[in-house]
């Protein structure tokens, strides 16, 4: 449906995020720890400014082991909404408040989709104010959260550039494609099946044998199986393996 003003909801919901950033005394960005570089608002960016700016790596628990962290700009944060603790919220508090003299201070997180803006928030107000799920695109209503006497947060509804193309945002998580999300995984897995690199590359990832794996479900299977996930009965939970191998594409050898 297009928009009253000619152009489609998208557009208006940019033009709207722009308006809510030069209302805001600190912009949290968040991104996903594990992918970086692809979550990250260039254009949302450009509109803070880097003073105002605050780059909060979330989901840092679940970055691959023995993997340096990146430097990230601007003196951002690497965070766990999961597993940060009190630790984590006072760090998180503290690099907010230092971006900005105004008291009460007005932050307003933005990012992707179900890329943890609204754990983070909840994580900051010791309790569950804003809604939160795995499926990307929850937040849609704006809303203004009182942290303290100093400090109020808004989470806005996630955001992804307008080139951004369809297998990348479900390999990113942020779009409600569980049906999408097993094709591009049963795709790479037959690709994976065909490439020495690759088929190395997920043997290491995953401590796995791919000897006997003669189709996309057999590697699918051997993952369920090695890491424990598994469904009712006892069968691995092949859509789980699909989500971690969607996930895992980013990491994997350019061939």
């Amino acid at each position: 449906m297009a928009s009253k003003k000619g152009g489609s909801p998208r557009d208006d919901h940019w033009f709207e995020l722009k308006n809510r950033i030069h209302g805001a005394d600190v912009v949290v960005e968040v991104v996903d720890a594990r992918d970086i570089g692809a979550t990250r608002l260039p254009v949302a960016e450009k509109w803070t400014g880097s003073k105002r700016l605050l780059m909060v790596a979330n989901k840092a628990d679940l970055r691959p082991k023995g993997k340096e962290k990146p430097r990230l700009e601007n003196k951002g944060i690497f965070m766990s909404a999961k597993a940060g603790g009190e630790n984590g919220r006072m760090i998180l508090m503290r690099a907010i408040m230092e971006r900005t003299k105004s008291r009460p201070a007005k932050a307003l997180f933005i990012g992707y989709p179900n890329v943890g803006k609204s754990s983070l928030i909840n994580m900051l107000a010791h309790r569950s104010v804003v809604r939160v799920s795995p499926v990307a695109g929850t937040t849609k209503d704006i809303q203004w959260v009182r942290i303290s006497d100093e400090l109020i947060v808004s989470d806005y509804r996630g955001m992804f550039p307008k080139h951004e193309s369809e297998g990348e945002l479900v390999r990113k998580g942020a779009v409600k494609m569980a049906g999408e999300r097993e094709k591009y995984a049963y795709t790479f897995a037959k690709k994976l099946l065909a490439s020495p690199t690759l088929r190395r590359w997920l043997e290491k990832r995953y401590d796995i044998d791919l000897r006997t794996a003669e189709n996309a479900e057999d590697v699918l299977r051997l993952m369920a199986e090695r890491r424990g996930w598994f469904i009712k009965g006892g069968e691995p939970n092949l859509e789980e393996a699909a989500r971690h191998l969607v996930r895992a594409m980013a990491e994997a050898p350019i061939i």
